[in-house]
C-alpha cells in the first residue's frame, strides 16, 4: 500500500512544524517553496560579515511545547539564549523596563541566525523540498489534489494539501483552482477576514558607538505613535557582530512603512537614522552601511476565520501560519503547523 502524500505550499516554520509533527508517522512530505531558503518571514542573511535577522527577531519559548521543541527534541550545538529585556517606550521617546513577566520568558535565536529553525526541522523531519517553485493554482479531482506552477507544469497525486503562505497569496492560489466552488469558496471568505501590515525594517552597522540609555537588548514602542515600533542590537546575538561595531535592526511603525513603502532608500536612510539618533539619545550616530528590507506581508494584525478555513478539511484541504492568529509571532506560527500536522495525520489515517 502506498504511504499517503502530503503537499505543503510555503517552507516557512508553520508549514515545516507541520513536516516536523509527521516525522514518524507514514506520511510522504513534500515541500514547494517560491525563494531559495527556508523559515519565510524567520529570515537570515549576512551583510559585511553580519548575520542578521531582518523579520523575526527571536523565538519566545512559550508555550511549553515550544520551549521542549528549541531545547529538548531539536539540536541545539547552535542555540542562543539572548540577555537583557525588552523596554518600552512612547511617542514622546520616553524610556521605561518593560514588563517583568514577559521578560521572563527566554528569548530564543541561533547563531547562524534564526533561519536555522527551520532547517533543523526540515532535517529533522524529512520533508523533501523543491525551492523556487512558485505553485499559482491546485487541482482537485477524484478525491485527489494537483499542484499547478506557474509555468504551467503539474505536480500530481497528492492525498492532502497545507497551505502556509500569507492570506493575500493563499486567495491567489485559491482564485485560481479548479475545484468545487463548495469546497473552495468557505476557505475563502476565511482567508479574507486577515489583514497585513506593511513593513520596512533596517540594519544599520556603524563604529562602537556610546553606552545605551539602559540595560535593554530591545526598545518597543508601546502606544504605537512613534515613527519606531521596535529596535534592537544583533550585538546580543552571540556570534553575530564582529568586535568593536554596533549593528541596529530598526523595524518602522506600519502606518509610517506603508505611506513610504517606495520611497527612494537615500531618503528612507536619512529619516530612520534621525529617528534613532534621538531615541538613544546618540546625537553622532553615523552608519558606515546599512541593509534594508521591504516586508509587503510583514505579520497579520486581523486573524483569517479558523472555523471556515477548518471545513475544507473533510476534502483534504489544510491550512496554517500566522494568518490564524492574526499576530506576527514566530512561536504562534509554528503552533499552528504542529496542530495542523495533527490534524493531517487523522485525516489520512498516519497517527503521528
Amino acid at each position: 500500500m502506498l504511504a499517503p502524500r502530503l503537499a505543503i505550499i510555503g517552507a516557512g516554520l508553520s508549514g515545516l512544524a507541520a513536516a516536523w509533527k509527521l516525522r514518524d508517522s507514514s506520511v510522504a512530505c513534500s515541500c514547494f517553496e517560491k525563494s531559495r531558503g527556508v523559515s519565510g518571514r524567520a529570515t537570515s542573511r549576512t551583510r559585511h560579515d553580519v548575520r542578521l535577522d531582518p523579520g523575526a527577531n527571536y523565538i519566545k519559548a512559550e508555550p511549553e511545547e515550544i520551549e521542549h521543541l528549541l531545547v529538548e527534541e531539536l539540536p541545539t550545538e547552535d542555540l542562543i539564549r539572548i540577555p537583557g529585556d525588552v523596554w518600552t517606550f512612547d511617542e514622546s521617546g520616553s524610556l521605561s523596563p518593560g514588563d517583568p513577566g514577559l521578560n521572563a520568558t527566554p528569548k530564543w535565536n541561533y547563531r547562524n541566525g534564526i533561519s536555522t529553525l527551520g532547517k533543523l526541522l526540515a532535517a529533522g523531519s524529512g520533508v523533501s523540498i523543491e525551492h523556487q517553485c512558485r505553485i499559482a493554482s491546485l487541482v482537485h479531482e477524484e478525491g485527489a489534489w494537483s499542484l499547478i506552477d506557474e509555468e504551467g507544469a503539474a505536480r500530481t497525486g497528492f492525498d492532502a494539501v497545507l497551505l502556509t503562505p500569507p492570506a493575500p497569496q493563499a486567495i491567489a492560489i485559491l482564485e485560481a483552482s479548479a475545484a468545487e466552488s463548495s469546497l473552495l469558496a468557505p476557505p475563502l471568505e476565511g482567508l479574507r477576514e486577515a489583514r497585513y501590515h506593511q513593513q520596512l525594517c533596517f540594519a544599520l552597522g556603524a563604529a562602537e558607538c556610546p553606552d545605551r540609555p539602559g540595560d535593554f537588548f530591545a526598545l518597543l514602542n508601546a502606544d504605537r505613535r512613534h515613527r519606531i515600533a521596535w529596535l534592537s542590537f544583533e550585538n546580543d546575538k552571540e556570534g553575530r557582530v564582529p568586535g568593536g561595531e554596533t549593528v541596529v535592526t530598526v523595524q518602522m511603525q506600519p502606518e509610517w512603512s506603508a505611506e513610504h513603502y517606495e520611497a527612494d532608500e537615500v531618503t528612507l536612510l536619512a529619516d530612520v537614522v534621525s529617528e534613532v539618533r534621538t531615541l538613544l539619545r546618540w546625537p553622532d550616530f553615523t552608519p558606515n552601511w546599512h541593509d534594508l528590507q521591504r516586508w509587503r506581508f510583514a505579520h497579520p494584525y486581523n486573524a483569517a476565520d479558523t472555523e471556515a478555513l477548518h471545513s475544507s478539511e473533510s476534502s483534504g484541504l489544510f491550512f496554517a501560519g500566522d494568518a490564524l492568529v492574526g499576530k506576527g509571532r514566530a512561536n504562534l506560527a509554528i503552533e499552528t503547523g504542529l496542530r495542523a500536522g495533527e490534524r493531517i495525520a487523522r485525516y489520512l489515517g498516519a497517527p503521528a
